[in-house]
Order: structure tokens, then C-alpha cells, then sequence
């Protein structure tokens, strides 16, 4: 039963920490294997004729998500989103410039447009319902960029991953007892070390979980506008919040165990 769970849990996690991987190399990409397929309010829906019958779907997702999140963060995307539905996994890697990716990498934003592998056709690791949610995922993270104006030099990992999470419904009881896990068998990384790692380490040590949970305590118990101002300015997080940044972590560490948060 103990196995049977953390495979559970590892399949979970999987989902979660493909996200954020492949932006660094996803511009520059063009249209040569994908057309124009459907446009919908915000969106403009690129894919092979195979997929089109699944743009329905990820239109509806997309559009029935965009006001929350756009309204939360309280800034409008002055232009449609552009929106790549690849065919296979292998076309999607060769696409973002990693043709050698592991199954669980199935989604990417640049800061202008979204690229994803069809959820017809998911790989071994997703599922067509967990692609529906990693579209969201990565409009978040297009989101995110305009409402901070592009200005990434400041932007926080754990903060855009764990926001992404969160808005996209990622955050589920496996994700939590993952990082509960990692908070109580051994001294969980520090926000600030959080931020310093690279992608792959930060997957690597459960940062992914890690960054869920402590977007989900900021918003459970100091509410969402705070969070969305710590988004536009997260180098002043302690005036935000009026803690210090150790404190905010102790009180995050008690959330996961389940203690009263003074």
C-alpha cells in the first residue's frame, strides 16, 4: 500500500514539475507544421487538422478562466494569445529546442504565446484532463508577465510556479502531503533558496510542491490582493505582509503541520 501511494503521489508531482521548464528556449518558434484552426475571444488556436476537433475544449478552458485570473491580477492582455497544439510529444520537444524531454514535459509560455502537445494524444505521464489544466497553468504564466509589465528581473520562482498552481486547480491533497513530507522528515528550503535554483533542482527537491502550498497559505490566510501585490512587487514582501520573510516561512511550515497559525 506504501508503494501504491508514492507512486501516487509521484505521478502527481510529475505533472506539476514539468511547468516552467522548456520558456527559456520556446521563442522564435513559427507556424510551418501548424495553421490558424479556430480564434476565440483571447485566443488564436494554431494545430495539425488531427487536433482540431480538441480546440473546442481547450477554447472553453482558456476563455472560462481568463476573466478570473486577468481580474485577480488587475491588468487586461491587450492583444489575443497565441495558442500551439502539437500533434505528438516528439514534435512538441523538437518544437521548444528539447528533443530529448522526459513524457511530463508537455507545456511551455513565453511570455507571448502558449505551446502544448495535444491532449489527444498526452504521453505516458498526462492525462487529457491534467493537459486541460496545464493550458492554464501556462496562461498564467503569460499573466503574470503582463501584469508586471514584462519585468522579470525581479520575479520570484517559487511565487510564478506556485500562482500557476494555484489558479490552474494543481493544488491537491497528493500535492500537500508531498510537501508536508518534505517539511517533516528533513529542514525544507528556504524561500530565498527556492528562487536560486535552477529549474531541474528546483523540481528535483520538490519545489514545485513546495511552492503550491505556500501560495495556497498567503491566500488562505492573508487573502489574494495581498498575494497579487506581492506578484507586482515581490522584493518588498515583508512590508506587504508586515513580517518579516522568516516569519511568513515559520507560519507556512506550521500550515503544512497542521498548526495554529498565531
Amino acid at each position: 500500500m506504501k508503494i501504491r501511494i508514492r507512486l501516487v503521489v509521484l505521478n502527481v508531482l510529475s505533472i506539476v514539475i514539468f511547468l516552467g521548464l522548456t520558456t527559456a528556449k520556446s521563442t522564435g518558434q513559427n507556424y510551418d507544421s501548424l495553421n490558424l484552426a479556430k480564434e476565440s475571444q483571447h485566443f488564436n488556436f494554431y494545430s495539425s487538422p488531427g487536433d482540431i476537433k480538441v480546440l473546442d475544449s481547450l477554447a472553453k478552458t482558456l476563455e472560462n478562466n481568463y476573466v478570473r485570473i486577468t481580474n485577480h491580477l488587475g491588468k487586461q492582455i491587450d492583444k489575443k494569445i497565441n495558442v500551439k497544439v502539437y500533434p505528438t510529444l516528439k514534435a512538441f520537444h523538437i518544437a521548444i529546442h528539447y528533443p530529448d524531454s522526459p513524457d511530463w514535459v508537455v507545456g511551455s509560455s513565453n511570455g507571448k504565446e502558449l505551446m502544448m502537445v495535444s491532449p489527444l494524444n498526452p504521453g505516458s505521464v498526462h492525462t487529457y484532463e491534467s493537459l486541460l489544466q496545464v493550458i492554464v497553468h501556462e496562461f498564467v504564466h503569460i499573466a503574470v508577465a503582463y501584469a508586471r509589465d514584462n519585468n522579470i528581473p525581479g520575479s520570484s520562482r517559487w511565487l510564478n510556479e506556485g500562482y500557476a498552481q494555484y489558479e490552474a486547480g494543481q493544488v491537491n491533497d497528493a500535492v500537500r502531503k508531498s510537501a508536508e513530507s518534505s517539511v517533516t522528515t528533513k529542514a525544507p528550503p528556504g524561500w530565498t533558496q527556492l528562487d536560486s535554483l535552477p529549474v531541474m533542482e528546483f523540481g528535483n527537491i520538490n519545489g514545485y510542491a513546495l511552492s503550491a502550498t505556500i501560495v495556497e497559505f498567503l491566500v488562505l490566510t492573508y487573502g489574494m490582493d495581498k498575494l497579487v501585490l506581492l506578484i507586482k512587487e515581490p522584493e518588498n514582501i515583508e512590508s506587504i505582509y508586515g513580517l518579516s520573510k522568516d516569519s511568513l516561512e515559520k507560519q507556512w511550515i506550521g500550515y503544512l503541520k497542521h498548526e495554529k497559525i498565531e
